[in-house]
């Protein structure tokens, strides 16, 4: 049999999985449904590297809000009515771990996996000299409310023992960290600034990192369907695919939101549904003025991100189901976030050229990624990183290619185990 590792899903987490392997010197095709890669979520994603937001989105109290959302059309995180049939099982799941106790165990090993992955990033940024728009020059989450404020330093407090830096900025000092929140400041009780943080394009990453890892030995099929895996005597044999069968003996399934759809058939269950998020992108060259560091609106649930000379308004959570048309309302929500942050900036803003978007984010139920083996012999998952593939792409690649090789990882690979 082919000694191939078979890599399905050419997003962030396929092609960071390509790289670690091809940079081990194992022997990996990828294989890609679309023409080109990083069409998914991985396309014109937040861009923010933050290992700082490892906190889930099942936070306790989340059921009200989304019960609420059914009748908001603004609703931060927006629950459709007509994707209820398809999240019963997942969404008691979902609400479940939602309790207090849980929530504060997933943002731990969360910000475990993403601080280790910020940090190969960074090196690989430099290592590899990739060219990508990033800067590490810090983020910072800007309150409203008090309570959410104590809230959060009090969840910082929790993540500081293992590594996470972050200053409590008082609303007349907001200014001294990001000059233009200058106008808005007074609207906020206080802000964290987390200055470990950064920013870059993520597609262009996945687009660099594969080139460096087919001069590697690396193999990239594009457009090539994966229909379901081939199992002889409980073992990975390979992939049919809309061009035929490919042997291996190891194949790693890396389709986000799409990834339990083939493990199903090999008897493994992952709980993980698509979240769709928005963005609007904005080219800032020319202005007289922009942010220099990226600023999350904590009551929007939704962030401006500084990329380069572009300015990229993200957020929301959209529970619909597989469906990825662009929703008015959700757009006129990030540029009112935009507004909100930024008043005296709204006057640059140019509706003719904005450029929006809409991506299916995969979502676990407890909020962790599912990385490791799913069962039978051969079959491997990076998968359900949720909002935060961008900063755990890297450090996920690394501890599925740590377990898969037999070599002690840096980060404990049990909270994210497929068969947890």
């Amino acid at each position: 049999m082919t000694e191939r590792t078979i890599i399905i899903g050419g997003g962030l987490m396929g092609v960071a999985t390509l790289y670690e392997l091809a940079a081990r010197g194992v022997p990996a095709t990828l294989l890609e449904a679309q023409p080109t890669l990083a069409q998914g979520a991985s396309y014109a994603n937040g861009g923010m590297i933050t290992a700082s937001m490892s906190d889930p989105w099942n936070s306790p109290g989340v059921g009200k809000h989304l019960a609420a959302s059914l009748f908001d059309p603004y609703a931060a995180m927006k629950l459709r009515p007509w994707a209820l049939p398809g999240l019963a099982l997942w969404g008691l799941k979902f609400l479940r771990n939602a309790a207090p106790s849980r929530y504060r165990r997933a943002t731990l090993h969360c910000f475990e996996l993403a601080s280790r992955s910020a940090e190969l990033l960074r090196k690989q940024i430099t290592e590899l000299d990739l060219d990508i728009d990033a800067s590490f020059a810090g983020s910072m989450k800007v309150f409203e409310s008090a309570t959410k404020f104590n809230e959060a330093r009090r969840m910082a407090d929790d993540l500081a023992p293992l590594g996470l830096a972050y200053e409590a900025v008082p609303s007349a000092e907001l200014s001294q960290k990001e000059p233009q929140l200058a106008q808005a400041a007074s609207r906020f009780v206080g802000g964290i600034y987390f200055p470990n943080d950064g920013a870059g394009d993520a597609r262009a990453y996945v687009e660099q990192l594969n080139k460096i890892a087919k001069t590697k030995g690396a193999e990239i099929e594009l457009g090539r369907t994966v229909r379901r895996i081939l199992v002889e005597g409980g073992k990975v044999t390979g992939v049919e695919t809309n061009e035929g069968q490919l042997a291996g003996t190891r194949v790693v399934i890396c389709l986000g939101y799409d990834a339990p759809r083939l493990v199903r058939g090999c008897g493994a269950r992952l709980a993980i549904k698509p979240a769709k998020g928005y963005s609007v992108t904005v080219d800032a060259r020319g202005w007289n003025a922009r942010p220099r560091i990226s600023v999350v609106d904590d009551a929007m649930h939704a962030a401006v991100s500084v990329i380069g000379e572009r300015l990229r308004f993200v957020g929301t959570a959209e529970f619909a189901g597989a469906d990825t048309r662009i929703q008015q309302p959700r757009i006129d929500n990030l540029v009112a976030l935009f507004r909100r942050l930024y008043p005296h900036l709204g006057n640059q803003l140019d509706a003719s050229e904005m450029t929006p978007w809409a991506g299916l984010r995969p979502m676990s139920a407890d909020g962790l990624p599912y990385i490791g083996p799913a069962g039978l012999e051969g079959l491997w998952v990076n998968a359900g990183q949720g909002h935060l593939g961008w900063t755990m792409a890297a450090g996920s690649a690394e501890l599925l290619a740590d377990q898969m090789l037999g070599r002690a990882p840096k980060v404990d690979p049990g909270p994210f185990l497929p068969g947890r």
